[in-house]
């Protein structure tokens, strides 16, 4: 049974210590066959925020995949990078690859980057895909084999929490529509700095599960610790754990489970699913 360690939002330049070195100690005791970081290592991708992110991410465990987040291009501290090179900083630090891809042991990572140095919004932080990444996305999961487990990676998030006023990732339907067309199983993302575990499809179609993770060490919580998410992955059954920071040691909550039908995927408990539906 594969086991994914998902972390969020680590935020170096806005870090608290003790819990990122708590962490590494942790995910080592975890052992998972994948750890994801799903964006935002820095606060404005100045060079020691990411060298400090660099040293962090050379201690988590192997294999790893990471992505880029809002946080990770220069902010208005460096205009001219912000808008004509704006993941140079981050590519020389992690690699020139912005969109990895890794197939393991019946597991499928497929990620999308969802951060746009500036647009025609207001909120630049806000996420983006193109309709090329999303079809790009599909035919890299249609081109692997039909029994693997497919996991979509991606900074922004898919869901909102109610307490939440900023907004998901954009195009939400038609990403929706297009995981369906790709049966994807799970999708990781953060960016809120909360925890959720939910389903997400449109109505009718296939649902995938979703896992947002909360910041895993930055002192920017919001209304929640620090945390991330071990996820233990069978054929047709997930069981997600979330961790919390609380008295310099991360604790695991309750255990979420989901079961995959003909439809996608639901959750097992009595409780109703926090599930997002659209047409």
């Amino acid at each position: 049974m594969p086991c994914l360690l998902h972390l969020s939002d680590p935020h170096f330049g806005a870090l608290e210590p003790i819990a990122a070195s708590v962490f590494l100690s942790h995910a080592a005791d975890l052992a998972p066959d994948i750890t994801v970081l799903s964006g935002d290592l820095t606060m404005r991708a100045r060079r020691d925020e990411l060298e400090s992110a660099r040293d962090f991410v050379d201690a988590l465990p192997t294999p790893r995949l990471l992505i880029p987040g809002n946080h990770d291009v220069p902010g208005f501290n460096g205009p001219f990078s912000r808008f004509f090179a704006p993941f140079h900083r981050y590519r020389s630090y992690f690699g020139e690859d912005l969109e990895p891809e890794l197939i393991l042991d019946g597991v499928h990572l497929v990620s999308l980057n969802s951060t746009r140095p500036f647009g025609l919004n207001l909120d630049w932080s806000e996420g983006f895909l193109t309709d090329h990444q999303i079809s790009g996305m599909v035919s890299k999961f249609k081109a692997g084999l039909p029994d693997h487990f497919r996991v979509l990676i991606l900074h922004h998030p898919l869901l909102a929490p109610s307490h939440h006023q900023r907004n998901v990732v954009s195009p939400l339907p038609e990403l929706l529509a297009a995981m369906g067309k790709a049966k994807v199983d799970l999708v990781l993302c953060g960016h809120f700095h909360t925890s959720t575990l939910a389903t997400a499809g449109t109505i009718g179609g296939w649902a995938s599960v979703v896992s947002q993770a909360p910041t895993v060490c930055s002192t920017r919580i919001q209304g929640e610790p620090q945390g991330f998410h071990k996820i233990s992955i069978s054929n047709n059954r997930l069981e997600i754990t979330p961790f919390v920071f609380a008295k310099d040691r991360f604790l695991p909550r309750q255990s979420v489970h989901f079961h995959r039908g003909k439809d996608g995927w639901g959750r097992e408990e009595q409780s109703p699913a926090n599930e997002l539906l659209t047409t």
